[in-house]
């Protein structure tokens, strides 16, 4: 295979995919997790017999905490996990290299998204009546902004020179962290809450799978438009080499 040919990208990212698909356990905790918790929160909750509730308003915040998890262990963890194995020093090390690998990974993840948002619609679906291909169509567009949203904070994540334990525990506080702060946020009353909403990611993630991108057309834009920018940024500071090893 010609490493610096258009398809390498493209190839790159079916190896990435079906990489993913070979741990089950990632799946699990990215996705039916979050399945399990909703349904253990519904029947807590046990809704009016005949009340009527909407689908988005019930999982909007599910579905940007899957779209976080994807992006932050997903397409940043696996970076960090294979600088630290060497893979990057070893195979990654020019720039156009860097930046096949980038895309790659980039459009690997990408699909992988669209799966685990399927998945989860799959499985959460069916309790709110008959579900619709319009709908799906609708949810998956909303869910891939979303994991182009956090894929921003991800990958600059990336560019801390953190080992495997410790990037796993950044990443873990920070997805955490943004779903609680989004989660008391809700209506909440303090000014200083309503001011550091506005910069959280999951808060605006959440806007998005409730209200649509006609009503945040302006977070798209903002996130393509950084998006663009952060390419050159991760060819001309992507770490290579491991942290226990730098040079």
């Amino acid at each position: 295979m010609n490493l610096y040919s258009a398809r390498a990208p493209v190839i790159l990212a079916g190896l990435l995919v079906k990489e993913q698909l070979k741990e089950p356990v990632a799946l699990f905790w990215t996705v039916i997790s979050p399945v399990v918790t909703y349904y253990l929160i519904t029947y807590t909750r046990s809704p009016v017999k005949g009340a009527e509730t909407d689908y988005l308003v019930s999982t909007s915040w599910f579905y940007a905490f899957v779209s976080s998890s994807v992006a932050l262990f997903g397409l940043a963890f696996y970076i960090v996990g294979r600088r630290e194995s060497g893979f990057l020093r070893s195979f990654v090390y020019t720039q156009r290299t860097k930046i096949i690998f980038l895309i790659g990974q980039f459009f690997a993840y990408s699909i992988v998204s669209v799966m685990y948002c399927s998945v989860f619609y799959v499985l959460t679906r069916n309790s709110f009546g008959v579900a619709s291909v319009a709908e799906y169509l609708v949810i998956v567009v909303r869910f891939y902004v979303c994991f182009l949203l956090f894929s921003i904070p991800s990958l600059l994540l990336t560019l801390v020179p953190l080992g495997f334990q410790n990037a796993s525990t950044v990443f873990s506080i920070s997805s955490l962290g943004m779903l609680a702060l989004g989660v008391v946020s809700i209506g909440a009353s303090s000014a200083l809450l309503v001011n550091l909403s506005f910069f959280n990611p999951m808060w605006w993630a959440n806007r998005v799978m409730l209200v649509g991108l006609a009503e945040c057309w302006h977070v798209v834009v903002v996130v393509v438009v950084l998006l663009m920018f952060l390419l050159p940024v991760m060819c001309r500071f992507l770490i290579i080499n491991p942290v226990w090893s730098r040079y």
